[in-house]
């Protein structure tokens, strides 16, 4: 999934009520991310390719949702700042703490956005942490069998000719 292209929150999940309870939320943070940082989705990807070296089809799946969730939860930090920004352009007459509290405290109450991103960042942080575990036990499990390839070929006597 990339950040140039508009992503599809039910692809992400196989529960339709997390979809729909995440999708306006999901679609804001994909927004401001194209928009602040256009490039920094496949710079992030290739950075965890280039660190984690996936072997197979399914480790480089998993190491993109890794770097999904990383980028979206970028996003969340960039989608806070802008509700709370607005927020407090609504509101000239406060001095700017005073501002700033009330609308994070009617943005945190009730259902209001910052509500709703916290809900997204913690199940994206599942998620990370999720992927993070799997890369994790792949790499540990490569290791293991290498090692017992390794095992495996210096217990074996080395081929002295071509027909044994």
């Amino acid at each position: 999934m990339t950040d140039s292209r508009k992503a599809d929150f039910s692809t992400c999940t196989n529960d339709p009520a997390m979809a729909k309870r995440h999708a306006p939320v999901h679609d804001m943070v994909t927004e401001i991310l194209t928009r602040i940082e256009p490039d920094g989705y496949a710079s992030m990807l290739e950075d965890l390719r280039a660190e984690h070296n996936p072997q197979t089809a399914g480790e480089d799946r998993v190491l993109a949702l890794l770097a999904d969730t990383f980028w979206r939860i970028r996003g969340c930090f960039y989608l806070e700042t802008e509700i709370l920004r607005r927020g407090m352009e609504a509101l000239p007459e406060l001095p700017p703490d005073d501002a700033m509290a009330k609308v994070f405290l009617r943005e945190l109450g009730r259902g209001g956005m910052l509500s709703k991103l916290s809900r997204y960042e913690s199940w994206l942080s599942k998620e990370q942490s999720r992927c993070i575990r799997t890369m994790t036990l792949k790499s540990k499990n490569r290791k293991l069998a290498e090692s017992r390839m390794a095992d495996s070929l210096a217990r074996t006597k080395p081929c002295t000719s071509v027909i044994q």
